[in-house]
């Protein structure tokens, strides 16, 4: 199904992007100049709307962005059966359809706004109709991939109790990190510290949309556009640069237990929250402000500042025991995966008494 979004959306969202590029270019140009003024007279309702087309091309390949990402997740949850990170998964897609239908709202205005002119709108007609139909594909695939995502929360759950049983002690408390009982080794990990790794691994891959793709796309955007090298232009371009391979540190960082590595990661996202601050701030304009990138912005400083709670408290777990069970890779991963589902590595099997 999250295959099947991805392919009907990016074909829709890529057919508006192309109607409102052929729009944007029948439209004249004007500096950033004139588009910062107060004044909203008529005679600049082209202007304003051939630099709203141009950023609605970017909203538009953000959203494709999204729907790859998004594929790339929903597999990388369903092989590791991540409740979290399908349910997190089934609120990002319904926060993007709402976003997505405010399309609709956002093109209907300028649609409006340039019939008063002697410019043609044949482009943007076309377009208002596609994304008619975009909105009802989005709320389509919305509503069945919350349903979904539910299903396969609770399947996620069955299995994990028909490999640990029903023992809330072994599913919830924490004792030592092993317990030995007969010949059996059973591990008993702290599911609180492991569920806040999760959580932060979780973050880390969020991230990599809220950060990566919206400051990329970005940044595209205002170099063409813009075309200056100011400071918070080569502040952005740099922190853009460092964003993924950072994420990948973050990630060692946490398995590995470095605690200089994590205060570098948590510093680094203090200065991400600069880098947006500055977005947010080239994104508002006088009657005609960036809404969906705004919206975007808002919620990458959210999920910068959940990611930097999320790391303090991974940071606060180091030395805890947790370290074996959070390796992706390592040879002895199964091992451990194992043990901590209680198997016995030995001859003797459990017995149940069928009285």
């Amino acid at each position: 199904m999250a295959f099947l979004q991805c392919i009907f959306i990016i074909a829709l969202q890529a057919a508006i992007c192309s109607q409102n590029t052929m729009q944007a270019n029948l439209l004249p140009y004007s500096d950033s100049k004139l588009l910062d003024s107060t004044t909203n007279s008529e005679s600049e309702i082209p202007l304003r709307a051939r630099d709203r087309l141009d950023r609605i091309k970017w909203e538009n390949i953000a959203f494709m962005g999204f729907q790859v990402w998004f594929l790339f997740m929903a597999v990388d949850a369903t092989v590791y059966q991540n409740t979290a990170a399908i349910l997190v998964l089934a609120v990002l897609n319904c926060l993007c359809a709402i976003l997505g239908a405010l399309e609709i709202v956002d093109g209907v205005r300028w649609l409006k706004l340039l019939r008063q002119t002697e410019y043609s709108t044949i482009h943007l007609a076309i377009a208002e109709k596609i994304e008619i139909a975009l909105a009802v594909v989005i709320l389509a695939f919305a509503i069945v991939m919350c349903y979904l995502s539910y299903e396969m929360s609770k399947q996620f759950g069955w299995n994990i109790y028909k490999k640990i049983g029903a023992d809330v002690r072994i599913q919830s408390k924490f004792l030592k990190p092993y317990t030995r009982h007969k010949n059996l080794i059973v591990p008993m990990i702290c599911v609180e510290m492991y569920r806040i790794f999760q959580f932060f691994a979780l973050s880390i891959k969020v991230d990599i949309f809220t950060e990566f793709l919206v400051s990329f796309f970005y940044l595209i955007q205002f170099a063409l556009n813009d075309g200056k090298s100011n400071w918070d232009t080569w502040v952005q371009l740099v922190v853009t640069v460092l964003l993924l391979p950072m994420l990948y540190f973050a990630r060692t960082a946490g398995s590995t237990e470095s605690l200089g590595r994590m205060i570098t990661f948590i510093t680094f996202q203090a200065i991400v929250i600069v880098h947006f601050a500055l977005i947010l701030n080239q994104s508002i304009r006088p009657n005609n402000n960036w809404y969906i990138w705004i919206a975007f912005i808002v919620v990458g400083i959210a999920i910068a500042l959940i990611t930097i709670g999320l790391s303090t408290m991974t940071m606060r777990n180091f030395g805890q025991g947790l370290k074996p069970y959070v390796q992706r890779g390592e040879k002895d991963k199964k091992k451990h995966n194992d043990l901590e589902l209680s198997k016995t590595n030995t001859n003797e099997t459990w017995k149940i008494d069928d009285n």
